[in-house]
């Protein structure tokens, strides 16, 4: 069982979850997950691993434990990137990172690593590549669609489902590949009960169009600052594998697998194979 901690930012909560590594030496890898997912995910990716790293897997604010921005607050890129900085500062002060991200978290810490270079050692990066790009001329649209979806929330009634069971068969269907027992596992951890039944941790913001829109030079201006090696990964059978991807990886990455057998979901899906590759890239690749 993970070590539970709690980290502050300006007064929000973030929840992480420790697994402790069998020597005091061993590299820090920080694990941020995707979109709607909780830092409970990594938990068969810990018990490959089993003590070699220490890792610290963060539910992101409005995620599984950790607090939502409350009222009038949103959620953007930049948000997720000063709560790692408080993950950091907390619980590995003055410590070079190893970063790892899933999709939505895998951006996150992309930017991390080009905010400040100098604290990152490794960075891997799953399927974080950022959405299609956008134009300017899209921006006024998305700001209307932001707004309307924000005050069409306000009207909703909680949306529950009956059981933790239920949920799970929710996520079965969302990823067909996920297996029964871990689906229970991660319905368990990322619902809480109400009125009878069970609604999801998240914040039901996270499910509004967001007004930010999303420019691959904007993202491409923090890559070229990163000053370490960069591993990407993605799974052979991963709806993301788009030819845009190809280009965008090879920009980012000096080193790119595909792990097969596997979705988008690959910290789910391949645990083994996911650290069998990271324990490869990060065995040629220099400590700080």
């Amino acid at each position: 069982m993970p070590v539970q901690h709690s980290a502050d930012n300006l007064g929000l909560k973030l929840n992480v979850l420790e697994w402790p590594a069998q020597t005091g030496d061993a590299p820090v890898l920080l694990l941020h997950h995707g979109f709607l997912d909780i830092a409970r995910s990594w938990q068969r990716f810990a018990d490959v691993v089993a003590g070699r790293w220490r890792l610290l897997a963060v539910d992101a604010r409005g995620h599984g434990d950790s607090d939502w921005v409350g009222a009038g607050g949103y959620y953007h890129f930049q948000d997720y990137v000063m709560d790692l900085d408080a993950v950091h500062s907390s619980l590995a002060p003055g410590t070079q990172l190893v970063l790892v991200g899933h999709s939505m978290g895998g951006m996150a810490c992309g930017y991390y690593a080009g905010t400040w270079p100098e604290r990152v050692t490794a960075y891997v990066s799953i399927e974080g590549l950022g959405p299609p790009d956008t134009r300017f001329a899209d921006a006024p649209q998305r700001v209307r669609d932001w707004v309307d979806g924000v005050r069409r929330l306000q009207s909703r009634s909680p949306r529950l489902l009956d059981s933790v069971q239920h949920a799970a068969r929710r996520l079965q269907d969302w990823n067909p590949r996920l297996d029964p027992e871990f689906a229970t596992f991660l319905a368990e951890h990322g619902t809480r009960p109400v009125d009878g039944g069970v609604a999801w941790k998240y914040d039901p913001l996270h499910r509004t169009r967001s007004p930010q829109l999303f420019h691959l030079s904007h993202a491409r201006a923090f890559w070229e600052r990163i000053d370490c090696p960069v591993l990407y990964i993605d799974g052979a059978e991963s709806q993301f594998r788009y030819p845009e991807a190809e280009a965008r990886a090879s920009g980012l990455a000096q080193e790119i697998e595909t792990i097969d057998g596997a979705g988008h979901m690959i910290h789910h899906e391949q645990p083994a194979a996911l650290s069998g590759a990271i324990e490869r890239f990060l065995k040629d690749t220099p400590r700080g």
